[in-house]
């Protein structure tokens, strides 16, 4: 540490990393939270030993209190950065909210806990922080200091080295002192800090990626913000309007001889098409807490009207009953209740690829049972998306003097709101 770090960043892109090597990136670039851990606890057992003979001590013991000594006047020096440059950014600041389309508790899998999480999926289990710390790292340093000050920590691992160099236990110190309560507190500083790399590196990860990547092998790509659901229901429209995509899934599920037209899209654009929308509709139901501005309409001005603008004040869903228009959560939990979407989608394109290879069996009233469940279930997913974006798109137009007729049931409460309310705490 040193005055330069007293000085404001020359470039503007380098205030990520300025924040965080005032000493966090130094004192965690090398080894793993594990050995951290493992390095901490021995120091313990050396400092509460009544017969401290030195035996045990080692150099890496003493380069170990270095390192957390670092990384505590490194997240000192973040919260002091912090504050003086007034630096408000989405990736530490932003707030996470229920998610008001969450799978109502009744119809979730038995594999929900394995699947889904409250917050961003890292590569292991945080042990010490609480799911505020984990979203949010700059609790975690503020409750830190906030029992104990820095000169106060500085002079605590400071004793740690004159005992471990003096082979005198913490006790005979004369010290009072709490050994467990400042290992868990050194333990919960590491973690936070870790998360504090990710901000920095720009590569705090979404909180469903791992279900985009490892449980629906797709890409995932374009940053955060291409794991939200609602750009995902972009995608779904992207081009294509509700009336193409309707007809679409009746020709391709047909139910009886006498239907006329045909498939509108290519099939291309048919396969993403319907992979999207069933994909779409999961995803609304996953993870409990979505970052803020996942659901702030004003951040998501790429959406694709799936109606035309002259049809918007007087559509309505064709699949959908009034009453499940009016509870979207509990319509998406039912119409995936059981349904494995890996398995879906497959069958999905299955049929596809039976289309173009001109198989169609004559007798189009012979679909199966589970052909005419995944052709309601297309229908209604199709409804609950397009909804989705028309109350998106109300909600942004509100203050332009557009009126729309609601989408949700609604009386001194947004929309969402309202959800909320109503799954209650997930």
């Amino acid at each position: 540490m040193n005055n330069a770090y007293l000085k404001n960043p020359e470039d503007e892109w380098d205030i990520r990393w300025y924040l965080i090597e005032g000493g966090i990136l130094e004192s965690i670039q090398y080894g793993t939270y594990e050995s951290f851990k493992k390095k901490l606890w021995d120091i313990l057992v050396i400092l509460t030993s009544q017969n401290n003979t030195g035996e045990t001590k080692e150099e890496y013991i003493i380069d170990h209190l270095d390192n957390i000594i670092l990384m505590v006047k490194g997240g000192h020096y973040f919260l002091h950065h912090k504050r003086r440059l007034t630096y408000e950014e989405d990736w530490i600041d932003i707030q996470w909210l229920p998610n008001p389309y969450r799978c109502l508790e009744k119809y979730r899998p038995r594999e929900d806990e394995k699947l889904n999480h409250h917050l961003a999926h890292f590569d292991y289990n945080f042990t010490q922080l609480t799911r505020e710390e984990i979203q949010n790292f700059v609790i975690a340093f503020e409750n830190f200091f906030s029992e104990m000050d820095l000169s106060s920590w500085l002079n605590l691992l400071d004793d740690w080295k004159r005992c471990i160099s003096e082979n005198e236990s913490i006790f005979e110190s004369g010290g009072e002192y709490a050994a467990l309560k400042t290992y868990e507190q050194l333990l919960k500083l590491r973690e936070a800090c870790y998360v504090a790399y990710h901000w920095a590196a720009i590569d705090y990860p979404p909180p469903n990626k791992y279900l985009i990547v490892d449980y629906l092998g797709t890409d995932y790509i374009n940053g955060y913000q291409s794991a939200s659901p609602l750009v995902m229901t972009s995608d779904t429209f992207y081009e294509q309007s509700y009336n193409n995509v309707r007809q679409s899934i009746l020709y391709l599920y047909p139910t009886c001889p006498c239907g006329k037209g045909g498939i509108v899209l290519t099939a291309r654009d048919l396969r993403y098409t319907l992979r999207w929308l069933l994909q779409s509709g999961w995803m609304l139901l996953q993870t409990d807490y979505f970052p803020e501005d996942w659901l702030d309409p004003d951040k998501i001005d790429f959406l694709r009207c799936p109606i035309p603008e002259e049809d918007i004040a007087t559509w309505k869903p064709k699949s959908l009953s009034n009453k499940r228009q009016k509870d979207i959560p509990k319509a998406l939990s039912k119409l995936f209740y059981g349904v494995d979407v890996r398995e879906e989608i497959y069958m999905v394109e299955s049929r596809i690829m039976t289309y173009l290879e001109g198989k169609y069996s004559e007798k189009y009233k012979d679909l199966d049972k589970e052909e005419v469940a995944t052709r309601e279930r297309l229908l209604k997913v199709l409804d609950v998306l397009t909804l989705i974006v028309l109350d998106l798109r109300k909600r942004r137009t509100k203050n332009e003097g557009v009126c729309y007729p609601p989408i949700f049931d609604h009386d001194k409460q947004t929309e969402l709101q309202k959800v909320e309310n109503e799954t209650g705490n997930l």
